[in-house]
């Protein structure tokens, strides 16, 4: 638990999306569960459960405007197996960015090794399976 915000973890990611049926049909095709829906026509919003808790909110976008700005870099998953998890969303329709590896980091806190691949989604969003070895 975070102790300044009293935190115990990530509710949900944001995602405006510009093809949101299409990106609905593709979190589900990765394992996510529908959890509320609402709103009409070009704002729509969908929150999608991951895993653990951890939602993405997918909000239907498309009326000309400009996205908000200070969009997050990517949305990483904590995963048992980073292969599976990689090979499962390219067979739902992600495009590869970088395939599954293994690096060590000499971080602050000493060495740490890390199992990581990250993917596309069909907005252009990047997400990242990642697990500590």
């Amino acid at each position: 638990m975070n102790s300044v915000l009293g935190a115990t973890g990530v509710a949900h990611i944001a995602l405006v999306c510009d093809h949101f049926d299409d990106t609905i049909a593709f979190y589900e095709r990765l394992g996510a569960v529908r959890q509320a829906g609402w709103g009409e026509g070009n704002r729509r919003i969908q929150l999608m459960e991951l895993a653990g808790g951890t939602c993405v909110e997918l909000f239907a976008w498309g009326d000309g405007t400009t996205p908000p700005s200070g969009r997050w870099v990517h949305v990483a998953l904590a995963v048992e197996d980073v292969e599976a998890a990689y090979q499962a969303a390219l067979a739902a329709g992600a495009k590869p960015k970088n395939p599954p590896r293994v690096v060590e980091i000499d971080s602050t806190i000493g060495k740490r090794v890390i199992h990581c691949a990250f993917v596309f989604g069909p907005e252009g969003e990047e997400l990242e399976f990642f697990r500590f070895q």
